[in-house]
């Protein structure tokens, strides 16, 4: 398997996890800066994982305009869906 794929698959999962913990920041009763938080804590796990990835894949593997591509793109719209279905309570 290629290395951008690998890099895919590991941002999707940690992004499906995260999105689903996402849910707890935003129910933690900030009031109108749940949504900040929740962006702020996105922000943050997409770092660890990125961090995380380059540990595991290899530092000099991937520039950052690959990671872009195949690393955040994933990360962000696997973590979204998540997120919203969390939210609407489809895991419940």
């Amino acid at each position: 398997m290629k290395l951008d794929a690998k890099v895919s698959i590991f941002h999707a999962i940690f992004g499906a996890a995260f999105g689903y913990l996402t849910n707890y920041v935003y129910m933690f009763g900030l009031g109108m800066f749940s949504g900040v938080a929740s962006f702020v804590f996105m922000l943050i796990t997409l770092v660890i994982t990125g961090n995380l990835a380059s540990m595991i894949f290899g530092r000099e593997s991937m520039n950052q305009k690959e990671w872009m591509g195949s690393g955040v793109v994933p990360f962000f719209f696997i973590w979204l869906v998540f997120w919203i279905m969390t939210y609407n309570g489809v895991f419940y």
